[in-house]
């Protein structure tokens, strides 16, 4: 169950300055912490969860394990983030200047990376470099909404992100494979 994360509160209604009541109705500062280790992408799951049985209210902000995180924005693989078919944001999260943005959101689904297509949602970049999500109730089930875990990999000094939820295989000069699958 996620719990209502309030950031901003005012005692005296009577004296907001003209910042704070903007604030009063920016979801930057307003949203509920969705942590549910079951909803990252590195996850598999007996369980397979919908997201169609929630009733979705105001804004959401992902964490995993406590770390802000974000949505991915490629296709993740079938049965991961604890449900068949993986929500994934189909387009780039906004910059902060362009506010609230609409992004359409695909699930996966037998070699198909956008075979079901939720309702837009609404996204928003705040100051501090996290994101904030109106969430939608999907088409039908078994489609849930992805945490993105990204992963980086250190080699011969060089960083390599491999993305959120992305499948893998790295071959090394001395024949040694590296993989997620």
């Amino acid at each position: 169950q996620p719990c209502l994360c309030v950031l901003w509160t005012c005692e005296d209604n009577l004296h907001f300055s003209e910042k704070d009541s903007r604030r009063r109705g920016d979801p930057c500062f307003h949203y509920t912490v969705l942590d549910q280790a079951w909803r990252a992408t590195n996850t598999t799951t007996k369980f397979k969860m919908c997201d169609r049985n929630v009733k979705w209210k105001g804004w959401y902000r992902l964490f995993y394990k406590g770390k802000s995180i974000q949505m991915p924005e490629r296709c993740v693989p079938l049965n991961k983030c604890g449900t068949n078919s993986p929500l994934w944001l189909a387009g780039p999260h906004p910059k902060r200047r362009e506010g609230i943005v609409t992004r359409r959101v695909c699930g996966h689904w037998k070699k198909n990376c956008c075979a079901f297509r939720s309702t837009p949602i609404k996204v928003k970049k705040c100051l501090g470099n996290y994101y904030v999500y109106k969430f939608t109730q999907p088409s039908s089930c078994y489609l849930a909404y992805c945490a993105g875990i990204t992963y980086k990999w250190t080699f011969l000094g060089k960083t390599i992100n491999m993305g959120s939820g992305l499948i893998f295989m790295m071959s090394l000069a001395d024949g040694t494979q590296i993989s997620d699958i």
